[in-house]
């Protein structure tokens, strides 16, 4: 049984918010063990949260994954438990901002729209799913509950689209949309380890475009394989492809910013 959750928010820690929600998974499944995964993320911020949602699945796979970053709550929106076909549980808004953590698990194997009913005999406060609901099921799961007593199934054609769009080829090269810029000003791409295969030149470089801008970068496998104020392409821990430029910032260099598209293609 799995029972530890990694915990992602956009609620900062100098509210209660996060605290109320460890108090409600350690009541409701005291064998829990949380793991604050990110709470200074925006407010509002969809696409870095499902950004850094999915970078911990990567390293977390057999974590549940508690998500709670939720502009549209309590209108409507479902709340979600989603399985992978490789085991992964998260949970969290249908929002969107869980589908990309899906790519790094397999997949989407089930769905359930959760009920809150349940979980507990008293209605949620349309304010505080993630205390009244999401931190609720999320306990449930870590203590053995099957995914399909929380809620009900749904088909997952019918969840909302991911807030950034999945690596794909195009005219040859590979496309993959900008997801996220570090605090180090690195830039990440939405695009794994898998999507790169065959694109990387025989010298261990790749052909990167920018909007404006085209270079020849080096695939290495840390930021010290190139000399300071060098760029280096790199799966960091994240296992996004990352550019970085060493003891510099990427983003500066190239004006390169979330949303953004890349091109990516092999050096010739």
């Amino acid at each position: 049984m799995q029972s530890i959750i990694c915990f992602t928010s956009d609620f900062g820690m100098s509210d209660t918010w996060v605290g109320v929600c460890h108090a409600v998974i350690y009541r409701a499944c005291p064998q829990a063990r949380v793991v604050d995964l990110a709470h200074d993320i925006q407010p509002y911020d969809i696409r870095k949260a499902a950004a850094v949602a999915a970078s911990g699945v990567w390293q977390l796979p057999e974590a549940i994954h508690l998500v709670a970053v939720d502009p549209g709550v309590g209108g409507g929106r479902r709340d979600l438990c989603v399985v992978t076909t490789q085991g992964t549980v998260l949970v969290g808004p249908d929002n969107g901002v869980l589908i990309p953590a899906t790519w790094r698990a397999g997949g989407i194997s089930e769905a359930y729209a959760i009920e809150p009913q349940a979980l507990t005999f008293r209605a949620p406060l349309a304010t505080f799913h993630a205390r009244d609901v999401l931190a609720p099921a999320a306990a449930a799961l870590a203590c053995g509950v099957e995914p399909g007593v929380v809620g009900a199934t749904i088909d997952p054609c019918s969840l909302v689209e991911a807030p950034f769009q999945r690596c794909h080829t195009e005219g040859g090269l590979l496309m993959a949309e900008v997801i996220d810029i570090d605090r180090f000003g690195s830039i990440r791409l939405g695009m794994a380890l898998e999507d790169l295969d065959g694109f990387c030149g025989s010298d261990g470089l790749v052909e990167i475009a920018f909007e404006n801008i085209r270079l020849k970068v080096p695939l290495r496998a840390t930021f010290s394989d190139v000399a300071e104020g060098e760029p280096v392409a790199l799966f960091d821990s994240s296992g996004w492809l990352t550019i970085a430029v060493r003891m510099g910032s990427a983003a500066e260099r190239y004006s390169a910013g979330p949303g953004g598209m890349v091109r990516v293609g092999p050096c010739v």
